[in-house]
């Protein structure tokens, strides 16, 4: 069997806990030379909207506090989820804004923070990234 060379992740959760293993699943794939897509929808869009990055914090499951699971990323030595973002998109991971999110949600590209994103699409181009046999997809 012929390995996979791609990777697309549907980000759809807006916690610490699910956004930090999709950075971290990207990174690693993006290291061993793999195109990397993340696909942000619904509460996964908070990492790309103005303002709303600072306000994540672990979910109830987690069972730590926001000042608890900083400390521990600190002790751990892991970046902040904003500078994971950024180490994703240095490292040619796309960024993808789900359009019928931003519509249901009354948002557009200017709510968006800029440099976060790569561009915005909807589920046609989703299903058509995905429909790929080179693709592993998974949602996060």
């Amino acid at each position: 069997m012929q390995k996979k060379n791609k990777l697309l992740i549907i980000v759809s959760k807006g916690t610490a806990d699910a956004l930090y293993p999709a950075l971290i699943l990207a990174t690693t794939a993006a290291s061993q030379n793999m195109r990397v897509d993340l696909y942000f929808t619904f509460g996964g869009m908070k990492l790309i909207t103005k303002g709303m990055a600072e306000t994540i914090k672990p979910s109830v499951d987690l069972g730590i506090s926001q000042e608890e699971l900083t400390k521990l990323l600190q002790k751990g030595g892991m970046p902040t989820l904003q500078e994971m973002l950024k180490m994703a998109r240095d490292m040619g991971v796309k960024i993808h804004a789900c359009s019928p999110t931003m519509s249901l949600f009354g948002l557009t590209a200017e709510n968006l923070s800029e440099g976060t994103f790569d561009d915005i699409i909807g589920a046609a181009t989703f299903l058509e990234m995905a429909s790929d046999p080179d693709t592993i997809v998974l949602f996060i």
